[in-house]
């Protein structure tokens, strides 16, 4: 009995084990998926996961074949050769002008907040995606949400806080300063007073001082607001507070894309628009600034390699020594690729690439900023062909496991039936005790 017991529990897991692998979603590598813009481009580990986003011009409505993609970056690749990995996503809407950020208790949890859904689905407040495991969820969130809905700009602290200001919905813009504790599910509001005039498609950049700096912007009343004036934000302080800035200012703009430079003494954007139309784009040598925290002094870098032309409702990453810039409106295949790459690890001249190597083969120093802190969990391959031999491996081993399983059971009948056929005097009455 001992025997068939055991045989049944390998039974059982092994049809559990089976059932999790066939129930891996399909994974397709593909090298030219449909342009898109206004997506959200989040870094969990060594991913890039990019989602939504709608079909350039703007004036289109219609959503990529591919929502849901993801990019690799744990091994080398040139951007005119870029493999993407599309993720099926039958959970999210297509929609645009959301916000994702990197947040959870294990910091591998990618936050999806509002959108503009493009059809006639209805889409959640907030959806969260587990790398991980690769599936999502609607959270229950406590408190009350913030108005804005669309086009604004993710700031996350080191404690799992996601920063919303402003935003608009409907046409309606506004400038209150949400939070959202993204390990316990609750919403807070943060203080208005001084804060920037209502806005969206800023920039937003989380700095070490635990400040957030906002930049730039659209009003629909006053439109492309001017580059002069930055606004901070104290995290720790709940206080606003205003900045002139001088140098070689940009035009006013909205979205573009910020980030923080390696040194963490300049904030660099890129990109950006000046009209509300699909064909007024900033010209490529008016699209790259960096503003000094020093003295808040912008200027143009240095820079070499070919230039790109400028695009707008792009996101952009810094991964290693590259801002990693993704898709957008306002280019064509013919010019430029989809991914950007500007080697940022000499402040004296930044050099526009097509080679992306990861930071562990090479020598750059990473951001001395902090990340949030997290526990380790070790990542999914995400890979089809990985799947695939996860899958065939773990077939052929229940298969072996079966049929061994099988063999061994018949040989304990086999035994157990010579046993009783052929007696051994004086010991009957053990025989008949385990039988």
């Amino acid at each position: 009995m001992i025997f068939l017991n055991n045989l049944l529990i390998y039974i059982i897991t092994f049809s559990a084990l089976f059932q999790l692998l066939v129930e891996v979603k399909p994974q397709i590598v593909t090298d030219k998926p449909d342009l898109r813009y206004a997506h959200t481009a989040t870094l969990i580990d060594d991913k890039i996961y990019m989602l939504g986003g709608g079909i350039p011009p703007r004036t289109n409505s219609i959503p990529p074949k591919e929502t849901f993609l993801c990019l690799d970056v744990s091994t080398p690749f040139n951007t005119s050769e870029v493999n993407y990995i599309d993720i099926l996503n039958n959970i999210v809407p297509p929609h645009r002008y959301a916000i994702a950020i990197k947040g959870g208790a294990n910091n591998s949890t990618l936050f999806l907040y509002g959108g503009e859904v493009i059809g006639n689905q209805t889409m959640a407040l907030v959806y969260t995606y587990d790398a991980q495991h690769d599936t999502w969820s609607v959270p229950n969130i406590i408190g009350t949400p913030p108005v804005g809905r669309e086009f604004m700009f993710p700031v996350i602290n080191y404690n799992g806080l996601f920063y919303m200001f402003g935003g608009s919905a409907g046409g309606v813009f506004v400038s209150d300063m949400f939070i959202l504790d993204t390990i316990h599910f609750n919403w807070y509001k943060a203080s208005s007073t001084f804060a920037p005039s209502n806005r969206d498609g800023y920039g937003a950049v989380f700095l070490p001082n635990k400040n957030i700096i906002y930049i730039g912007g659209f009003n629909g009343q006053s439109g492309w607001l001017p580059m002069n004036q930055v606004f901070l934000y104290d995290t720790t302080k709940d206080l606003w507070e205003s900045k002139s800035t001088d140098g070689r200012v940009p035009s006013a703009r909205a979205a573009f894309s910020a980030v923080l430079g390696l040194d963490a003494q300049r904030v660099i954007i890129f990109g950006g628009d000046t009209s509300a139309t699909s064909n007024n784009f900033l010209s490529p040598e008016d699209a790259l600034y960096f503003l000094d925290l020093n003295n808040f002094t912008w200027d143009i870098p240095k820079i070499s390699g070919k230039i790109p032309s400028s695009r707008t409702f792009h996101r952009s990453l810094v991964i290693g020594k590259y801002m990693v810039v993704t898709f957008g409106a306002g280019y064509t295949r013919d010019e430029d690729n989809d991914i950007l790459l500007l080697d940022i690890s000499n402040n004296d001249e930044y050099v526009w690439t097509t080679s992306f190597v990861p930071q562990s083969l090479t020598s750059q120093p990473q951001s001395p900023i902090p990340q949030p802190s997290s526990q380790s969990i070790t990542n999914t391959n995400t890979n089809s062909i990985g799947i695939a031999i996860g899958v065939s491996i773990g077939i052929i081993g229940g298969i072996a496991l079966t049929v061994g399983s099988f063999f061994l059971y018949k040989q304990y009948k086999n035994r157990k039936e010579q046993r009783i056929a052929i007696p051994t005097p004086g010991n009957e009455g053990i025989r008949k005790e385990r039988v």
